[in-house]
């Protein structure tokens, strides 16, 4: 594996006043087209916060590691971008040549939209997004709800009030799909749940994750699951404070909060991002929306601790054959809440 550079947001952001000095949309033509060896293919990625979150970041730096896998590629992975910077950090990337630059989650979207239109002849891919221009646009989204699906439910299970709590970061059609998901494995498995749910508009800020927790075990939440990054260490103190058991995602970060975390869902990106970062390479990127579900080969999609009962964990890997195979069919449904 080739050694991967990660730029600050500092540094990049010099790197881009002097690119707006002295650059315009029309350099796009210097711009790679995507296609050649590994030695030719460069990519980039930006990330919402630091890949040392254990959760939806990380995930970024799994994919980045899969790319220069599948590739041959080095990945030059920014992190912490501020969702306002995003057009100009696309126009710089895509300015130095970059064959396909990522953006890593749905608010990155109208940055590739603006930076596709200027630079034909790079590709931009934005993960959880659904755009799409025919061309140099691409996105890509796992049916999410089919994975969202069994932290409702184990939620719900492990609930001793009847009451589930979800805390999400930015509402846009991924989240959202995420939300919807997870409430209809909750109620799956208790058709009478209470189901809460709340974006604080912000997935890096642990203190607004705490004060949506705090507020949502006041109502009575008796389990917290939700979709959020560095603002996941709010939900824990929340969760700590009131001993309620917590269903968190991506990885096993159980040891970050072993009093509270009864299970985390295993989500990764990986996968599939490096399946297009390689059709990109090899030209083959059709600039469209691609959705990704739930393989029947996933491997277990929750993991077992000492806070969840092994019956409980039986039950979810059997219910988990019936959503992939298609038998237990979960609504996808990317309404934002009034």
């Amino acid at each position: 594996m080739m050694n991967k550079k990660t730029l600050s947001v500092t540094l990049l952001a010099l790197l881009v006043v002097a690119f707006m000095a002295g650059c315009g949309g029309d350099d796009s033509s210097d711009s790679g087209s995507g296609s050649g060896d590994s030695g030719d293919f460069k990519v980039a990625m930006l990330t919402p916060g630091p890949t040392s979150d254990q959760g939806y970041n990380a995930d970024a730096q799994r994919s980045a590691d899969e790319i220069e896998k599948q590739t041959g590629a080095q990945v030059e992975l920014t992190e912490s971008v501020p969702v306002a910077n995003q057009t100009d950090i696309y126009r710089q990337f895509a300015s130095q040549g970059y064959n396909l630059v990522i953006g890593w989650g749905g608010q990155f979207t109208d940055g590739a939209v603006a930076a596709a239109d200027e630079f034909p002849d790079t590709q931009f891919l934005v993960a959880n997004s659904n755009v799409g221009n025919d061309k140099n646009l691409s996105s890509m989204d796992t049916a999410i709800e089919q994975w969202q699906f069994f932290a409702g439910y184990v939620a719900a299970k492990l609930s001793k009030t009847g009451t589930v709590g979800w805390i999400g970061g930015q509402c846009f059609p991924a989240t959202a799909a995420n939300l919807h998901g997870t409430e209809e494995g909750a109620k799956y498995a208790d058709p009478q749940v209470k189901f809460l749910s709340k974006f604080t508009n912000d997935f890096e800020d642990p203190t607004k994750a705490e004060s949506a927790a705090t507020a949502m075990i006041d109502q009575g939440a008796g389990a917290i699951t939700g979709n959020l990054n560095s603002g996941w260490p709010g939900v824990y103190a929340a969760a700590k404070t009131n001993d309620v058991p917590l269903v968190t995602e991506w990885i096993d970060n159980s040891d970050q909060a072993p009093e509270v975390i009864a299970s985390s869902l295993l989500k990764s990106q990986a996968k599939f991002v490096a399946q297009l970062a390689k059709e990109a390479q090899d030209g083959k990127l059709k600039g469209e929306f691609h959705k990704f579900k739930l393989p029947e080969d996933w491997g277990p999609i929750v993991t077992e601790t000492d806070l969840m009962p092994k019956g409980l964990y039986d039950e979810v890997l059997k219910l988990q054959d019936k959503v992939a195979s298609g038998e237990i069919k979960v609504k996808h449904d990317e309404t934002c809440p009034q």
